[in-house]
């Protein structure tokens, strides 16, 4: 005769704690999951504003290492035109700085800024009046003292391109072409205020990798390390290339090859550049084989014009147009872990309606600026503008 003995209370007790010990743990490794996903990995200060500070719109944002920021903005001006102008907010204080705003003296500005740690500024300007009528210069200035200028076409240039690069020995790289006298000769060029060094025209052989070679002649943007080298994007018989220059020689970055566009890069003090190609991947170089950071085999659709930025650690960041829709601004190696910000996210108790991110804006602390279009309906328009200081949280 089998006898059946049921089970007693305290094995019965035992047996529930341990079915609810097991789901508790269960529960609790899902909620750190789902708390994980959702904590914001990045603190947002807002610096500027277009609603309180009486800006119409904003160009590019760039951040040196102490947090300080760099933008080109427009304000209102008579007979419903703006006047541009260049400005700096001090990261300790939040303090506004002019750097370049005068509407007498300017008749427009670019609106890409470069900001070094001392926080000069650099960027281009179309003067009014001056030796020639609409002058175009290349200027630095810090909010203080007079603006330096560190090219001008009163002198030996024509016109430049509108982007330029500072780094903290004040030194300023930038593409221009030259007067008629030289040929309107295209090429790259530095200086800090005084003479100005020419490293290459697009009349001249350079040497290239130790061979001879002729680059085309653009008008991007170059970039200046700390070091004083220059990254650049340029065409050798129209097919473009990553190339990088220590004032004497040039080295190869990235082939020039066939049909393909290559953004202009963002050079570190390590040396390596950031840039993307054909709108379809973010890539890394020191002149060795290249390194994919991102491309559109994954959660990625595109990457626009404005190239990606990186630190001395590596770190890259970049915005992208996402397969989901909208656009976000991330950074790698872990972008998916690292999204900075999206459209569709809530920043400043608004919803983000389009991002801007350009080259310096990334520092070497993981901060980051950038543009924001935020919805708000309290505005004439539906939406303001504003500048954001993230910064990673511990």
């Amino acid at each position: 005769m089998n006898m059946h003995r049921r089970p007693s209370a305290l094995r019965s007790f035992a047996m529930l704690f341990a079915l609810a010990a097991g789901l508790a743990i269960v529960l609790g490794a899902m909620l750190s999951d789902a708390q994980a996903q959702t904590t914001p990995q990045y603190t947002f200060t807002k610096v500027a504003d277009s609603a309180e500070d009486g800006f119409v719109s904003f160009g590019c944002a760039a951040i040196n290492s102490q947090g300080d920021i760099a933008f080109g903005a427009e304000r209102p001006a008579p007979n419903f035109n703006t006047d541009p102008g260049i400005y700096r907010v001090n990261a300790a204080n939040g303090a506004l700085t002019t750097i370049a705003e005068d509407p007498k003296r300017f008749v427009t500005i670019g609106l890409n800024p470069s900001i070094n740690d001392s926080g000069q500024v650099s960027f281009a300007a179309i003067l009014d009046g001056g030796k020639k009528p609409d002058t175009e210069a290349i200027l630095r200035g810090d909010g203080r003292k007079k603006l330096t200028t560190i090219a001008s076409t009163a002198d030996e240039f024509a016109s430049f391109g509108f982007d330029t690069s500072v780094n903290n020995a004040g030194e300023v790289a930038f593409r221009a072409e030259l007067g008629e006298e030289f040929g309107f000769d295209e090429g790259l060029f530095s200086g800090s205020g005084g003479a100005v060094t020419t490293h290459y025209l697009s009349s001249t052989d350079v040497s290239l990798d130790g061979q001879p070679a002729r680059f085309d002649g653009r008008d991007s943007r170059p970039s200046i390390n700390n070091l004083g080298d220059i990254a650049f994007d340029e065409s050798i018989a129209f097919d473009s290339g990553i190339f990088v220059t220590d004032g004497g020689g040039f080295e190869t970055i990235s082939a020039p090859e066939p049909g393909t566009f290559v953004s202009a890069p963002l050079l570190n003090d390590a040396g390596t550049a950031a840039f993307q190609k054909n709108f379809e991947s973010i890539l890394t170089g020191n002149g060795g084989p290249l390194t994919t950071v991102a491309d559109t085999s994954g959660e990625f659709a595109s990457f626009g014009f404005r190239p990606p930025s990186i630190n001395i650690g590596g770190d890259v960041a970049f915005l992208a147009d996402l397969d989901s829709g909208g656009s976000g601004i991330f950074v790698v190696p872990d972008a998916v872990a690292d999204r900075v910000i999206a459209t569709g996210d809530t920043l400043d108790g608004r919803t983000v309606q389009n991002l801007t991110f350009c080259a310096e804006g990334l520092n070497d602390s993981g901060q980051l600026a950038f543009v924001a279009q935020l919805e708000d309906p309290t505005t004439p328009d539906g939406f303001r503008g504003a500048v954001f200081r993230a910064t990673p949280n511990p």
